[in-house]
This record gives structure tokens, sequence and C-alpha cells, in this order.
């Protein structure tokens, strides 16, 4: 069941999509998307006062790079910590990477990063994996 079914918007279908990047605060993660590259990160902490207003413009991207993405995208999460807000985003986030799969046959995985001692990390990650229709990878990583 998706809960977060937003309508599309596509401001422009061009190919050569600029990069999105955001420079991590201290309440908000950093992310750099860049489909050139094929790098697609997301790190720091995630507890932003509104968080709907912090991750539309990233939503915003993900949506336009869905209607034309790479062969193969690896989204790369290094999260220290995020709250129930931005649990909510990351999910709305992944249903929308899910359309990668299921409408452009294309191939995408989800690397979850997280320290050997974050138990609640890896358990948060393995939730999304269940409920998400994408593979995930699980990587111990030694620092943020």
């Amino acid at each position: 069941m998706k809960l977060f079914k937003r309508k599309k918007q596509s401001y422009h279908k061009d190919i050569n999509m600029e990069p999105l990047i955001i420079g991590a605060k201290e309440e908000s993660p950093g992310v750099n998307f860049d489909r050139d590259t094929g790098k697609f990160l997301m790190f720091g902490k995630s507890f932003p006062e509104e968080a709907r207003r912090y991750f539309d413009p990233v939503i915003l991207w993900l949506e336009e790079y869905v209607e034309n993405p790479n062969e193969e995208t690896v989204f790369d999460i290094r999260l220290e910590y995020y709250n129930s807000a931005s649990s909510t985003m990351l999910l709305e986030i992944f249903y929308i990477l899910e359309e990668i799969i299921s409408e452009k046959d294309k191939k995408i995985k989800i690397c979850w990063n997280y320290l050997k001692v974050d138990d609640d990390m890896l358990d948060a990650g393995e939730e999304y994996a269940e409920i998400i229709k994408i593979p995930f990878e699980f990587c111990v990583i030694q620092d943020y």
C-alpha cells in the first residue's frame, strides 16, 4: 500500500539534470545527487524542524530523475540519526525510487550504511527493506 503518491510534476525532460547538492547541517542531512556521475548520497543527521519543507526539493529532483533514470542506480544512505518525520520522508523517497524498477525496468539498490555498534540503525534499514521492493545492501562502516 502506497501512502504517499504525489502527482508527478515534470519541469524539464532534459537528460542532463543539474546535480542536487545540499550541505549537511546539524539538524538536516547532506544530499549529493548527481545523475551524470551516478552518485546518490544522503548523509548526516536528519531532524529538521519542517521535514516536508526540507525534503520537497529532494523529492522533486527524484521525481524528475525517475522519468529518465540511469541503467543502474545505487542510492547510499549514511544517516547517523533521523526522527519520525524524516522516516516518513525516507519512505516517500523509497516509494518514488521503486518506480525505477516497476515503471522503467532499470536496476536500483539501496546501500544502507550503519556502524557495527548501531543495531537500531540496522533494524531500521531492515524494516524499510521489508516494506520496499528495492534490493537493500547493508554495509558496516567505521565512521560517518
